[in-house]
């Protein structure tokens, strides 16, 4: 599971909130005009921190998967060149004898 973005949303989120509920204090006291381009501009900038979140944990997400198969690899045993073109000789061979 990737906790990673949900920390990151969670953040923005947050930050959002506090922005927004600064402009409710004044939302009666200002026009209404004012008030909408704040709000679009607020949630354009909102837009544009989830796609830097998206980036960002795609990042991440690739470096773990990185991780996993050097991790793999590294619990797999290495075999020789020799010793994977006799197994598959070995494998060839007892095919034909089969048929």
């Amino acid at each position: 599971m990737n906790y990673n973005k949900n920390k990151l949303i969670n953040i923005t989120l947050d930050k959002y909130y506090e922005t927004f509920s600064h402009t409710l204090d004044t939302y009666d006291f200002v026009p209404e005009k004012y008030n909408t381009k704040v709000c679009k501009y607020i949630f354009k900038n909102m837009k544009k921190s989830f796609k830097k979140i998206d980036k960002e944990d795609r990042i991440y997400q690739r470096m773990l998967k990185r991780k996993e198969k050097e991790k793999q690899k590294a619990l797999k045993p290495k075999q020789s060149f020799f010793q994977r073109l006799f197994k598959r000789n070995n494998q060839t061979n007892s095919n034909l004898k089969e048929d």
